[in-house]
């Protein structure tokens, strides 16, 4: 049984650190695979969503620019704010980017375009900045330079706001201080009349299941681990019974050694239990003494002392003649 168990432990110990090693060099080929993998879907997420920003803006420059040019009858074309009531007109560029985030935004599902200032055209309506766009807006006309990006981290979503200014330039700046509807008008090249922001959200469980190979690494560990706990668990268990099969052994074997004990003499009692005396059957010629004890007048003493009495009297006969045996290597009988 022991050589049984010894050889079954040392297959199992081959076998654990087979997986194993193979679950560590598992490990980097799977990381490996999952980084190629959200590599490419990164890229082609990039592509749709480049190719669907160039498919909008063509798709308006074709009905806002070219389309409106094309059906003036004159061929005189003019570059205003309220191009939509001026046949022929095509939008200035601010108009343009702030049809252009409307049109980005219908299109997207996580990408969206603003073209915000807090000095809107009188005719148009105010836009509407959260304190993330009025910070970033005063800190842009300090320092025009600047890059300013925040990033949201969400249980579901990442996103990133990126920012960045919109500065006058000399046509900008002769056009806003000139037009009757704009509400300032001393401005300068080189001032930031706003902010155009582009803000791309991405959801988490998107990023989670491109993973899917370091996922399934971490099942198939999970299982082996399983596996080798279940078999470890087993094991022990066998072993527990074995014990408890060796301690109702030994408890056998020690009442019956103490049973023995009273049998025979000391040494010899040692030498058996010792190993030094074989205790297999076989023939010895020694020379032996043999000592016959009886107690005088025992029939009359026992008939008239008590049972209690009778028995302390012949315990401590006992003790005494057992105590001198032994002291010479008797055998009791």
């Amino acid at each position: 049984m022991k050589q049984e168990i010894s050889e079954e432990q040392r297959k199992s110990g081959i076998l654990t650190g087979a997986v194993i090693a193979l679950l560590l060099l598992a490990l980097p080929v799977a990381v490996w695979l999952d980084l190629t993998d959200l590599s490419k879907t990164a890229l082609r997420r990039q592509a749709a969503d480049l190719n669907s920003v160039i498919t909008s803006v063509r798709s308006y420059y074709a009905s806002n620019v070219v389309g409106r040019i094309l059906a003036n009858p004159d061929g005189t074309t003019r570059v205003v704010h309220n191009y939509e009531s001026v046949p022929g007109a095509i939008p200035i560029p601010a108009t343009l980017s702030l049809e252009l985030g409307r049109v980005i935004g219908a299109q997207q599902e996580n990408i969206a375009y603003r073209f915000v200032s807090d000095f809107p055209f009188q005719n148009r309506a105010a836009h509407q900045l959260d304190k993330f766009e009025k910070d970033a807006l005063d800190a842009l006309r300090k320092d025009p330079e600047q890059k300013i990006v925040e990033t949201e981290t969400s249980l579901f979503s990442d996103k990133v706001r990126l920012v960045a200014p919109v500065t006058m330039g000399p046509a900008c700046v002769s056009c806003h201080n000139s037009h009757p509807e704009s509400p300032k008008k001393d401005w300068k090249v080189g001032d930031v009349r706003g902010i155009q922001e582009v803000i791309i959200a991405q959801p988490i469980a998107a990023n989670i299941f491109s993973f899917k190979f370091l996922l399934a690494y971490f099942l198939i560990a999970a299982g082996c681990g399983l596996s080798f706990l279940s078999l470890q668990r087993r094991q022990a268990g066998r072993i527990k019974g074995m014990n408890k099969e060796l301690e109702s052994a030994n408890d056998f074997l020690a009442s019956l050694s103490m049973k023995i004990s009273r049998y025979i003499p000391p040494q010899v009692y040692k030498s058996i239990f010792s190993g030094q005396k074989d205790v297999t059957i076989h023939t010895e010629r020694k020379k032996l003494t043999i000592f016959f004890s009886d107690i005088q007048n025992f029939t009359a003493t026992a008939e008239r002392l008590q049972p209690e009495l009778l028995t302390q009297l012949l315990n401590e006969y006992f003790t005494e003649m057992s105590a001198i045996a032994h002291e010479y290597g008797g055998t009791i009988d």
